[in-house]
């Protein structure tokens, strides 16, 4: 398997895509650092992972911290020699009209969303050059694609994320390190429930993707362990849309 044998942090992984995530990395081999705000949800995560045979250790991190962030690439180094693979999961996506977000909002959106991937991707770089080169793996949103209302920091943010993603690749390749992202359609996580009128957002989401079933976390897991692993060798600065077929790039 493309991933066995290699160490994987994962940032939001106590529920939805990361922990998903989280959970299909260490089912093909691979070791999680499962990093983030939710200690009780981590913990059931690494209990999961264990319980099925796999090695996980949860660090409780806020990735707007840059201390926390050191913190996670050195229990990565502690528990499993280094790092191979890096996903940035961690988003917060506040909901409301544009004109009412203030600036602090703003800059906690992206404190987390793009400023803590930076971060992270920076922290575990000397372990990842250490060990030969490495993959970091980005969760953008398809609503960079829809610009969806009433999330102008969120979808800006994600759009960050994928010129974040471009951009690294040209400049981390040398060092034998891919930077790759995955753009979730509508999926049964946190970011959905947010939504007042679930029956209409779900009714409206199957009319608008190709792939008439909903979205399952599993599947934006399998594309992210595709970018982690030595299957997408070849394969850096792409944005792959798991989305049923939504948006077509």
């Amino acid at each position: 398997m493309s991933v066995a044998g290699k160490t994987a942090i994962v940032t939001g992984a106590g529920t939805g895509i990361g922990r998903a995530a989280a959970e299909l990395l260490t089912e093909r081999g691979a070791r999680v650092v499962a990093a983030g705000l939710q200690p009780d949800r981590l913990r059931e995560t690494v209990e999961t992972i264990t319980a099925a045979g796999g090695e996980a250790i949860a660090v409780d991190a806020d990735v707007s911290d840059p201390k926390a962030i050191e913190q996670v690439a050195a229990r990565a180094q502690e528990a499993f020699g280094g790092t191979d693979v890096l996903v940035n999961n961690a988003a917060i996506y506040p909901i409301g009209p544009w004109h009412e977000m203030d600036a602090a909002q703003w800059d906690a959106v992206f404190a987390t969303n793009i400023r803590g991937y930076f971060l992270m991707a920076r922290a575990v770089r000397p372990q990842m050059i250490a060990r030969g080169g490495g993959a970091v793996v980005n969760v953008a949103s398809v609503t960079f694609f829809t610009g969806n209302a009433l999330l102008l920091a969120y979808v800006a943010s994600k759009g960050a994320v994928i010129g974040f993603t471009r951009a690294l690749a040209r400049e981390a390749g040398p060092d034998g390190i891919r930077a790759n992202a995955v753009a979730p359609g509508a999926f049964p996580t946190a970011a959905t429930e947010i939504h007042a009128d679930q029956e209409a957002l779900w009714h409206d989401v199957l009319e608008a993707q190709s792939i008439k079933r909903p979205g399952e976390v599993e599947d934006v897991a399998r594309a992210i362990v595709f970018f982690a692993g030595d299957d997408s060798s070849f394969v850096t600065g792409q944005t792959l849309l798991v989305d049923g077929g939504w948006m077509f790039g």
